[in-house]
């Protein structure tokens, strides 16, 4: 089995360790704004949520044990409470409602965005942690997501199943330590390829990876023990056969399309913004491929220095890479003693 202590390693090392207690923390704090104070301001503004109907729950990586280290850590806690969507039918008043409750002035100002509202912490004026809040509406024993930017004229309450999406996963990665180690790898490539992106847009999104993952894993051990290079090399191979790729007549690829549906309401294509742009589609299958290329070399080669080296073209240069291996000059020296004989 090749590379084996590397990747143990390099999952230690990208794994949230002592971040995890802060964003704890940060979770508290906000919650226990939200409790006490949202009812209170949805009062004033005529709207009816008794605090003791608030429920929170965890969404996203932190709430699948898959989040990495990265420059900017985020957590997703939706709150959900009960109302009329057809009376309420504005949700970026809700919003609003919620950035004011969490703002501290000069110290901590929330931003609405259109799927919920944030907050972000800073070190050294730089953004290494935000925390988002979407926020649904429970009406008719169906939850819908307030949907909508502050000021936007496009807005609504979108049917969703939060808890659903979470039961998916979670029903999936129960037991299944290969496949948590196997989705953090690929958020690091994530990182590598799109880290000095400016366009959101271009940026594969960490739920529909780890979709893709889940629907596309292939498990890898020997024994008791888990082949976690050639499992990550078969299942992004096995996503790369996933794209949907035309090619003109010269042999040039005109588009990549990568389809992938949230499993549960509303269904929605995860890759809709990155559609919106065919160079995006194409890019992302070719930085893809080019990491398929560098595992698939990692598995072929024989020296695990060289197959270190490929790994690194993917996961970047903190993969540690061994030694290389001792030359074997026994054999020759046997063969100049045989010669004389």
């Amino acid at each position: 089995m090749k590379l084996k202590k590397e990747f143990d390693s390099f999952h230690k090392s990208i794994k949230i360790g002592s971040e995890a207690n802060e964003l704890r923390e940060k979770r508290e704090i906000l919650q226990r704004n939200f409790e006490d104070n949202f009812s209170d301001k949805c009062a004033l503004e005529g709207i009816t949520v008794n605090k003791s109907d608030l429920r929170f729950i965890d969404q996203g990586s932190y709430k699948l044990d898959t989040v990495i280290k990265s420059p900017v850590v985020d957590r997703d806690i939706a709150v959900i409470f009960p109302l009329n969507i057809v009376t309420h039918d504005d949700p970026r008043k809700l919003k609003g409602i919620a950035k004011e409750i969490l703002e501290i002035e000069n110290r901590r100002i929330p931003r609405i965005k259109e799927p919920c509202v944030t907050v972000a912490y800073y070190q050294n004026d730089e953004e290494w942690l935000h925390i988002d809040f979407p926020m649904y509406a429970e009406y008719n024993d169906t939850l819908y997501l307030a949907r909508g930017k502050e000021h936007s004229i496009n807005y609504s309450w979108e049917e969703s199943d939060p808890e659903g999406l979470n039961k998916y996963f979670l029903d999936i990665l129960r037991d299944n330590a290969q496949l948590r180690r196997v989705i953090r790898y690929i958020k690091k490539w994530k990182i590598e390829c799109y880290s000095s992106s400016t366009n959101s847009h271009e940026v594969p999104p960490s739920v529909a990876l780890t979709i893709l993952a889940c629907e596309h894993f292939i498990e890898c051990r020997e024994g008791s023990n888990y082949d976690d290079l050639t499992s990550l090399c078969k299942t992004m191979a096995k996503i790369l056969d996933a794209f949907v790729v035309s090619y003109d007549y010269d042999g040039k690829i005109t588009s990549a399309t990568m389809n992938c549906s949230l499993p549960v309401t509303p269904f929605s294509e995860v890759f809709y913004k990155m559609k919106k742009s065919n160079a995006h589609g194409i890019t992302f299958y070719k930085r893809w491929k080019k990491a398929v290329d560098n595992l698939q070399n990692a598995c072929n080669v024989e020296s695990e220095h060289e197959a270190a080296k490929y790994v690194q073209k993917v996961m970047g240069d903190t993969f540690d890479v061994p030694p290389k291996e001792a030359v074997q000059a026994m054999s020759t020296i046997g063969k100049r003693e045989t010669s004389f004989g």
